[in-house]
């Protein structure tokens, strides 16, 4: 149940991305001006303990980047800025585009229309000429009871299909 959680999580992760950045930068500051306030205090001078608070936290941008790696779903988070440029490109060009799209029907109809050919030429008469050869083994069980015991014997008969 808290993988099923985490996950429903880390996919709501994905939208309002904005919000969650703000409160990401918040937290992350409000965190490194603890860790400076705690060097302040121990004697340090104001830039040094900057410096000492951004090394123990792993640096601001790593601990950003961490953060979002465990909030969402990076792979898919990738595939949709990939989809999102992708079609930003095509509204752009209209003309590649177009072109793009006709190749590829051009290309699936070339295919499905090859298929159809080597489905009715190749597979289709080669299933009914294999027809022909085609035996089928047919078990015929007698009983014989004899004196005491009954005994079960088994022959095959084979069959073709040549008269189908």
């Amino acid at each position: 149940m808290r993988q099923l959680r985490a996950w429903l999580v880390r996919f709501k992760g994905l939208f309002a991305k904005d919000a969650r950045e703000r409160e990401l930068a918040d937290e992350l500051e409000s965190h490194l001006q603890m860790h400076i306030d705690d060097n302040m205090r121990a004697g340090m001078s104001p830039s040094e303990a900057r410096r000492v608070a951004v090394m123990k936290l792993g640096g601001i941008d790593q601990a950003k980047e961490a953060y979002r790696d465990r909030a969402t779903i990076p792979f898919l988070e990738s595939v949709i800025q990939d989809l999102r440029f992708t079609l930003r490109q095509l509204r752009k060009n209209p003309a590649f585009t177009v072109t793009a799209t006709m190749m590829v029907a051009l290309g699936i109809g070339a295919s499905v229309a090859i298929f159809a050919f080597v489905d009715a030429a190749l597979i289709k008469t080669s299933r009914r000429r294999r027809r022909k050869f085609l035996a089928r083994r047919s078990h015929i069980w007698t009983i014989s009871t004899g004196r005491n015991s009954t005994l079960f014997s088994s022959r095959s008969r084979f069959t073709t299909n040549a008269g189908m």
